[in-house]
């Protein structure tokens, strides 16, 4: 395998990017909506929305905030963000390397974002700064900690070195596939206060689009690695599982942490 470190492989340019991130908001932003309800976002916030895909967190945000709250859609890549509310800016950002107002927003959202940067620590210390005294911060990030085994057994050995060869490949890049386990850590330590954990594991239908995004990010990293990921019959016969009615598979879990800038 041969694939250059720290490069992200999953670029939105990608041919099937917008079906891979429907996927993802399908099976991950019912619990984000919950999980940013819970910290009150409400009218008048300002809310920064990192990373932001395909927009879906975005435009619920903009309902949230209403016509006195704004909300700042960024990403490297924002041809996927078209078509938004008025309350909604989007902004081409390199979080890396691009400045972030200081103390502006109540509310900043990443999610499976900073598991990709080899700078994660700066960019962490860049939107803790960039919060409101008092202001909420909530990341979503992946965690390979979990055995992906679907409900029926006879499809384990396959799944499960399809996901791992899966975060296996994310590695490679320079991905941390264990971050969401250091959230808290990492939060704390940079003045963030009144900080809950949670993880969801979610257990989806094959034959649905929240396992699809699943075969097509293997797919993508696949790609980025001459096709080197797993043997041919393994990925058959793993593909045509989770294309399956029927079968139930564990996706990726993914760890919430939330706290407020208390300094």
């Amino acid at each position: 395998m041969d694939m250059q470190t720290n490069e992200y492989a999953l670029q939105n340019r990608w041919e099937s990017a917008q079906r891979r991130l429907r996927g993802i908001e399908a099976t991950y932003d019912p619990v984000t909506r919950r999980r940013l309800t819970e910290l009150g976002v409400g009218p008048g916030w300002t809310c920064l929305e990192v990373g932001a895909g395909a927009g879906s967190v975005a435009r619920w945000l903009a309902g949230q905030v209403g016509r006195d709250g704004s909300v700042v859609a960024a990403d490297l890549d924002i041809s996927r963000l078209g078509d938004m509310p008025k309350n909604v800016e989007v902004r081409k950002l390199d979080v890396r390397i691009d400045h972030l107002p200081a103390g502006e927003f109540h509310l900043i959202h990443a999610r499976l974002l900073l598991n990709h940067l080899a700078e994660r620590e700066q960019v962490l210390d860049k939107l803790v700064a960039a919060l409101h005294p008092g202001g909420w911060l909530l990341l979503e990030e992946g965690d390979a900690f979990t055995p992906f085994v679907p409900a029926d057994r006879d499809e384990e050995p396959d799944h499960a070195r399809a996901m791992r060869a899966w975060c296996d490949a994310l590695a490679a890049t320079g991905a941390n596939v264990y971050l969401g386990r250091e959230l808290p850590r990492l939060m704390q330590a940079r003045g963030i206060g009144n900080i809950d954990v949670e993880c969801q594991v979610p257990i989806r239908e094959g034959g649905t689009l929240e396992t699809e995004w699943l075969g097509l990010t293997y797919d993508q990293l696949n790609e980025g690695a001459d096709g080197e990921l797993l043997d041919a019959e393994t990925y058959t016969r793993w593909k045509e599982a989770i294309g399956r009615r029927g079968r139930w598979f564990a996706t990726l879990p993914l760890v919430a942490a939330s706290g407020r800038r208390e300094r």
